[in-house]
């Protein structure tokens, strides 16, 4: 009788430990994601291929806007960004169908780089086969960590 009950007290006592491990990661999920914030995404970039920018001054911020309006009219207004603070990830996903909407993560973080991923959100599945060039804007605090995308 002993050895049921001491089995059951160590059942009990492990599940708990995973489900506290499982919270603490949701946790750091949730942080690091407060800090990756989108800003702007739209299904056209002006790339045919997939490019990855991380932007620190507002003369690469206007260039990358000015090809994005090229054929705009009205343009999309350039984000007003401090960048003595902030720092912008641009994510250009290149020629997707129309049902492709990208978003980056945090997937790892160390001391000195910070690793993010692409996922693919399905929303509204559309049977229409439009060519897209889809974008999104993401701000960050200021860090001087390697910003870098995992393929």
């Amino acid at each position: 009788m002993k050895s049921v009950l001491l089995i059951f007290l160590v059942l009990f006592s492990t599940c708990k430990v995973q489900e506290k491990r499982a919270e603490n990661d949701g946790e750091l999920q949730t942080l690091t994601q407060a800090r990756l914030q989108l800003i702007e995404s739209d299904n056209y970039s002006g790339s045919d291929q997939e490019e990855f920018l991380v932007v620190t001054d507002m003369k690469t911020l206007q260039k990358f806007y000015s090809t994005v309006n090229r054929t705009r009219k009205p343009g999309l207004p350039v984000p007003q960004v401090d960048f003595s603070k902030e720092v912008l990830v641009i994510y250009c996903a290149g020629k997707r169908e129309n049902s492709f909407q990208p978003r980056l993560f945090v997937e790892n973080e160390t001391e000195d780089q910070l690793v993010l991923k692409v996922e693919n959100i399905t929303g509204n599945v559309d049977t229409s086969t439009s060519i897209i060039t889809p974008f999104s804007v993401y701000k960050l605090p200021l860090t001087q960590k390697n910003i870098l995308l995992q393929q």
